[in-house]
């Protein structure tokens, strides 16, 4: 479920990325081209940071630190929309430091994920959580891929081990309650969003998610005034979420509020007209 646009929530990301790029850097050679690179990227100037990181292996760095400049072009080659030159990137890093450093197969693994080649993303979370076994962020990975896939029971394991490889961690309970939502088990949804919030980590992307899935699980509950509650303030920062808006018009319609849920099948037609079950339905309410 995404809240933000794709290349805005990336960006949003970038600088969480970069960081450990830096801190890791910090008495090596590389540190000027990372810290350039990331103000590039900062500037949404992703062609110069990829001249920059260039630059810096043109130097001929340490194993380590080759890595680096490789994660940091590989991100800054995603951002750019050249997914070809960012695998060739994160795969060379994987080469290099894949069975000592955590974050070679992860950020391949995400990489894959987000562009939707599961199967793949699967098998670098897998490979992770064999590495690195103490590390939450594989089986968290995993599930998410497993989700995705629609195979929901296994993800839900694979997210059970996460958290109890990291109790604290919210996202790990979000994306069990977003499992528990998919596959029509809104209570336990519910439970888990609950657990995810009390964390207190969670970014404000995530709270979104957690807001719109929150909501379609009370919906789901029949809780049709608390369903509202949280998609309005979905909708109050991202008014263009059109399955929100289904959402709270359907809500909206159980409730019997019927101007309000013709208003918001109206705003759910204007962004998406292949809507045909919102279409049904708005013609079956004027009809009345």
């Amino acid at each position: 479920m995404i809240v933000l646009p794709r290349w805005l929530a990336r960006c949003v990301l970038v600088v969480a990325l970069l960081a450990p790029f830096c801190s890791t850097a910090l008495a090596s050679g590389i540190q000027w081209y990372l810290t350039k690179g990331a103000i590039a990227i900062a500037n949404l100037e992703f062609e110069r940071a990829i001249d920059v990181y260039s630059k810096g292996l043109e130097q001929q760095p340490s194993i380590k630190d080759r890595a680096e400049l490789l994660m940091a072009r590989g991100l800054a080659f995603d951002l750019a929309k050249k997914p070809d030159l960012t695998e060739v990137d994160y795969t060379a890093a994987i080469d290099l430091v894949g069975d000592s450093d955590p974050r070679a197969y992860r950020h391949r693994g995400y990489f894959y994920y987000y562009h939707d080649r599961l199967d793949r993303a699967l098998a670098d979370y897998s490979a992770g959580a064999k590495l690195f076994p103490k590390d939450g962020d594989f089986p968290n990975g995993q599930g998410l891929t497993l989700s995705n896939q629609g195979k929901f029971d296994e993800a839900i394991g694979r997210f059970d081990e996460a958290i109890r490889l990291d109790p604290k961690s919210g996202s790990f309970y979000l994306g069990r309650a977003e499992a528990y939502n998919r596959s029509y088990r809104p209570q336990r949804a519910l439970e888990d969003y609950t657990k995810a919030l009390a964390r207190g980590d969670l970014s404000k992307r995530e709270i979104q998610r957690l807001r719109a899935g929150r909501g379609h699980a009370q919906l789901g509950l029949q809780n049709y005034d608390a369903a509202i509650a949280d998609f309005n303030a979905v909708l109050g920062s991202s008014p263009d979420f059109v399955n929100v808006l289904k959402w709270r018009g359907l809500s909206y319609e159980r409730l019997g509020d019927t101007g309000n849920a013709i208003r918001d099948y109206e705003a759910t037609l204007k962004l998406d007209p292949s809507e045909e079950a919102v279409a049904k339905r708005l013609q079956e309410l004027r009809g009345k």
